[in-house]
């Protein structure tokens, strides 16, 4: 008698590779030869790390009894794992947990952004405190939520933006957390360079959930993007005001607002000159310089200020040596003269 098991596996798969920042594979259920798979990639430490369908043509499936062939993988990796730390994934057929052969390693690998994005740990913290709210809230519909959330943050970072969009909408529906939401929102028109709909998404963001830094950072960064920097300061100054000690938050709005009294100074400075008001243009720049020595623009700013030069003379051999060396000169004077005015006016002892 033959004892051998002859059951058809309900998954049969392989997570082939990663080339050029995507996953490839393949995923197969024999017994339903026509459905095209769910696939998932998870990260070392349990984190899901991308998602789609199964659904692309291969052509050597066909061949090897893979049924049409449109059963391969190309799944795009989550912008989290860009974190200079290398990752281990591995590829799961999302209904069944149904591992796929293959494991693969991926980075050490970093990506910048121009605009400050919340991690996935951040919103993940500012959503359990928000469930722990919630009366007769029982186990299995946290976690139902929880992952709910993990699924829209991968769909979130990996550019499948209309279905990120429907994600939000959703776990804003499922929690009631809109704040939350409409900041994620946001994130994706900054990410797809559209900073008038991030701008009300934030906007909306801060209506929801004042209380929260997050929704004030990223509408100072909405407003950054569109060049309206005074406004982004005072958004940002409220985002500090609101964050933890030594939490994400903080780090992330310091360093937004170092970057936006840098990026935002010549307009700032221009504005003050449109108005006729040069002191407090070079008052501004002198407090820079003392703060950021080496900070080489406010430096140029403040000596063309203190030392214009007609645009239409024409140069003698060697007079831009000249101006540069005044302009030097009398930035240095400037310098030391609100030094020592500082001096002065502190009380004595």
């Amino acid at each position: 008698m033959n004892t051998a098991n002859t059951t058809t596996p309900s998954v049969i798969g392989n997570f082939d590779a990663i080339h050029e920042e995507t996953a490839y594979g393949w995923a197969f259920s024999p017994q339903q030869p026509q459905q095209r798979l769910a696939v998932e990639l998870i990260d070392e430490r349990g984190e899901l790390a991308g998602y789609g369908i199964a659904d692309h043509h291969r052509e050597d499936l066909v061949p090897a009894g893979i049924g049409d062939g449109l059963h391969q993988f190309k799944l795009a990796i989550a912008y989290s794992l860009y974190d200079g730390e290398e990752h281990t994934l591995t590829a799961y057929e999302a209904t069944t947990g149904q591992p796929l052969q293959g494991t693969h390693t991926f980075g050490p690998a970093t990506r910048r952004f121009a605009f400050d994005l919340m991690s996935r740990e951040a919103g993940q913290q500012w959503l359990i405190e928000h469930l722990r709210q919630a009366p007769n809230l029982t186990r299995e519909r946290a976690e139902s939520l929880l992952n709910a959330y993990r699924l829209s943050c991968v769909l979130h970072e990996t550019d499948h933006v209309e279905e990120a969009h429907n994600a939000w909408n959703a776990v804003a529906e499922a929690t009631g957390l809109h704040g939350l939401s409409h900041c994620k929102q946001g994130e994706l028109h900054l990410l797809q360079a559209q900073p008038n709909d991030a701008l009300t998404s934030y906007q909306h963001a801060v209506e929801a959930a004042p209380e929260y830094p997050w929704p004030h950072l990223g509408l100072a960064n909405a407003l950054q993007q569109l060049g309206r920097y005074s406004e982004a300061e005072s958004a940002v100054q409220q985002a500090l005001s609101l964050a933890p000690e030594a939490s994400q938050a903080q780090a992330q709005a310091s360093a937004r607002l170092r970057n936006l009294q840098r990026v935002g100074l010549p307009d700032r400075v221009n504005a003050l000159v449109e108005q006729g008001d040069t002191q407090a243009a070079t008052h501004l720049l002198v407090e820079r310089l003392l703060a950021h020595p080496d900070e080489q623009e406010a430096a140029e700013l403040l000596g063309h200020l203190l030392h214009p030069v007609p645009e239409d003379d024409e140069p003698l051999p060697g007079q831009d040596v000249l101006h540069t060396f005044q302009r030097q000169e009398r930035v240095l004077n400037a310098l030391l003269d609100h030094v020592d005015t500082q001096l002065t006016e502190s009380p004595r002892p």
